[in-house]
């Protein structure tokens, strides 16, 4: 499991006090992400359970995703504005 929720608490709960909590995770998520898109070796995610959230975002920039029979997907974040 890579996350639980935890990370999107954190960023609504600074963002409501002024912090740069906000804007420094997403500056580094999204970076990460943009790395593994680009990246020049072959990664491969493997599904096989509750794929969402962050780990959900982490696997879906990898060249190759592989799901089983028992995979369930979702992005719950993008229901409160963030995708």
């Amino acid at each position: 499991a890579f996350c639980a929720g935890g990370d999107m608490k954190a960023v609504v709960q600074d963002s409501l006090a002024g912090g740069v909590v906000p804007r420094d995770f997403f500056a580094e998520e999204y970076a990460l992400n943009a790395s593994i898109g680009e990246f020049t070796k072959v990664q491969v995610s493997l599904w096989d359970g509750i794929v969402m959230g962050g780990g959900a975002g982490l696997s879906v920039h990898g060249r190759f995703r592989v799901a089983t029979e028992r995979s369930l997907f979702a992005m719950p974040e993008a229901a409160i504005g963030f995708f």
